[in-house]
C-alpha cells in the first residue's frame, strides 16, 4: 500500500496535546482514507473513512473536508500544536475561551431555586459572542474563540462605553442586532476574573444603562424571583434557565461534570447538518452524525422570514423529544449556527422521551 497525499496535525492547549493524522492510500482496486489521533506519543487510535475503496477523485474529496473539518477546530500542520497556526484562521485566534455549561436535572434545578448561594438567568437563544474595546479599537469573538466581526450598532456602543470607562471586555449572545451581556472580564481596562460574578454583573447593569444595543440579562436572586423567572421563562416557550454561583470566578471552557455555571432547558435542541433541500418546499432534510455515517432525524421547516440553508450548513433545532430510532418529533427551526461544524452534530446530543413522562408545573 502507497500513501498518495498524507497530513500531519497538531492541537496543544492547556492540558491538551494531541496529534492526527490523515492519509490517502493507494489500494487494489481504488483509494482508502485512513486517519490515526490521540495523545501526542501515546498510543494511537486508528480509523478509515472509507469501507471499500473509491476512485482518487473521491478520496481527495473525503480527505480535504476531514483535514478541513480538523483545522477549523483548531488543529494546526505546525507541530507547536499552538492553535490555527498555520491554517486559514491564522491570525484570527484570540485568548478568550468562553465559560461553558453542564446540564441539570429538574429536581436539581428546583434546588438551586431554593439555595440562596445561586442566582439565576433566561438562557438567551443566540450565538455566544464576546467583545473587546480599548484603544479605540473593538473586536468581537465567538464560541471559537475567533474573532468575527459585530454589528455597527453593538460596535458604535462598546467604543462609547470604553472611552468613558475604559477598556471593557464582555461575554454574551448575540441576537439580532443585540448584545446581551451576562458578564464581564475586563474593566476599566483591568482583568476582573477573580471578582464574585454577582459583582461582575452588578458592574455589567452600571456600565451598560440605558445602552440600546448592548443590554444586560436580569438577574434573578431571591426564591421567589428566580421561581417567577422560572414560569415566566416557561409560558413563554423560552429556552431555559441558567444557574450561576454567585461567588463563582471566571474559568475557561466546560467543566467534566458539575460547575459553577449550570443550565436547564426547558426543550431539547440538537445542531443539526442539512443534507439536502427538500424540492419545492420550504423545508430540509436533516441528520446526524453515527460514528462515520450520517443518520436521517427528519425534515425541519424553515419559516418564511429565513432564507432556506443550503446542504452542509448547520442548524439548531428544538424540539419536544427523540423516537429511539433517531427521528425527531416536532421539530422547529432555531437557525443556523456559523460558530459550530459539522463534528457537533452527533446522535449523542438527543434526549428520548422516557418511560411515563409526564410535565410537571414548578410548586
Amino acid at each position: 500500500m502507497k500513501a498518495i497525499a498524507k497530513t500531519s496535525l497538531y492541537y496543544s492547549e492547556g492540558s491538551s496535546d494531541k496529534e492526527y493524522h490523515a492519509e490517502i492510500v493507494e489500494v487494489a482496486g481504488g483509494n482508502v482514507v485512513n486517519f490515526r489521533y490521540g495523545r501526542r506519543g501515546g498510543t494511537l487510535n486508528v480509523g478509515t473513512k472509507t469501507s471499500a475503496p473509491v476512485d482518487f477523485a473521491q478520496a481527495k474529496k473525503i480527505y480535504d473536508k476531514l483535514v478541513k473539518e480538523k483545522t477549523s477546530k483548531g488543529y494546526t500542520p505546525d507541530v507547536s500544536g499552538a492553535a490555527y497556526q498555520g491554517t486559514e484562521n491564522a491570525g484570527r485566534k484570540t485568548d478568550f475561551i468562553p465559560q461553558l455549561l453542564n446540564p441539570i436535572s429538574e429536581d436539581e434545578a428546583m434546588r438551586l431555586i431554593k439555595d440562596n448561594r445561586w442566582a439565576a438567568q433566561e438562557k438567551m437563544d443566540g450565538e455566544r459572542r464576546a467583545a473587546h474595546a480599548v484603544n479605540g479599537n473593538v473586536i468581537g469573538m465567538n464560541r471559537k474563540g475567533l474573532i468575527v466581526p459585530l454589528p455597527h450598532g453593538i460596535a458604535d456602543a462598546l467604543l462609547n462605553i470604553s472611552f468613558r470607562s475604559g477598556g471593557i471586555l464582555v461575554d454574551g449572545e448575540i441576537i439580532g442586532d443585540i448584545l446581551y451581556v451576562f458578564d464581564m472580564h475586563i474593566y476599566k481596562g483591568e482583568p476582573i476574573h477573580s471578582l464574585h460574578w454577582i459583582e461582575r454583573m452588578r458592574l455589567v447593569e452600571f456600565v451598560l444603562a440605558g445602552c440600546n444595543w448592548i443590554k444586560p440579562v436580569s438577574v434573578s436572586v431571591t426564591a421567589n424571583e428566580k421561581r417567577s423567572l422560572w414560569h415566566k421563562v416557561k409560558r413563554a416557550q423560552g429556552e431555559g434557565i441558567v444557574f450561576k454561583l454567585n461567588t463563582s470566578i471566571v474559568k475557561q471552557g466546560r467543566p467534566n461534570s458539575g460547575g459553577d455555571w449550570l443550565k436547564y432547558k426547558f426543550t431539547e435542541s440538537a445542531s443539526c447538518c442539512v443534507m439536502e433541500v427538500n424540492s419545492g418546499k420550504r423545508s430540509v432534510k436533516i441528520g446526524l452524525r453515527d460514528s462515520d455515517r450520517m443518520i436521517s432525524v427528519g425534515n425541519v421547516t424553515i419559516p418564511p422570514n429565513h432564507l432556506i440553508p443550503a446542504a452542509g450548513d448547520i442548524l439548531e433545532v428544538e424540539y419536544l423529544y427523540a423516537y429511539k430510532g433517531g427521528s425527531i418529533y416536532q421539530p422547529v427551526y432555531r437557525g443556523k449556527r456559523s460558530d459550530l461544524e459539522i463534528s457537533a452534530c452527533t446522535m449523542g446530543q438527543l434526549k428520548y422521551k422516557p418511560e411515563g413522562y409526564e410535565e410537571e408545573e414548578l410548586p
